[in-house]
């Protein structure tokens, strides 16, 4: 019962994150205009994109019910974020390359 209510909230998050870089694609974010940055518009695009369909997957293995399925989801979604991070915060503290 936990564990479902543990994975809700990591996809609730994970589909806040994916629509936070879609609707940002032609606003500020992090003080430097997206729209204006390649790199920036890219990453945020396939950031996005990839966190929905981490959410989809997400309610997927709450609906199907699968241990290991969940535990697969919930590591992708963790190493997909750390990533998206990682390099998003390198985009940022080199906003010239």
């Amino acid at each position: 019962m936990i564990i479902n209510i543990l994975v809700g909230l990591a996809v609730l998050i994970t589909f806040f994150i994916g629509y936070y870089l879609l609707s940002h694609l032609n606003k500020t974010m992090f003080e430097i205009e997206v729209s204006k940055n390649p790199r920036l518009t890219r990453v945020a695009k396939s950031g996005g994109i990839t966190s929905i369909i981490l959410g989809i997957l997400g309610i997927l293995s709450i609906i199907i019910q699968n241990d290991i399925f969940i535990l697969i989801v919930l590591l992708v979604t963790t190493f997909a974020g750390t990533i998206l991070e990682m390099v998003m915060m390198n985009i940022i503290n080199h906003p010239k390359r």
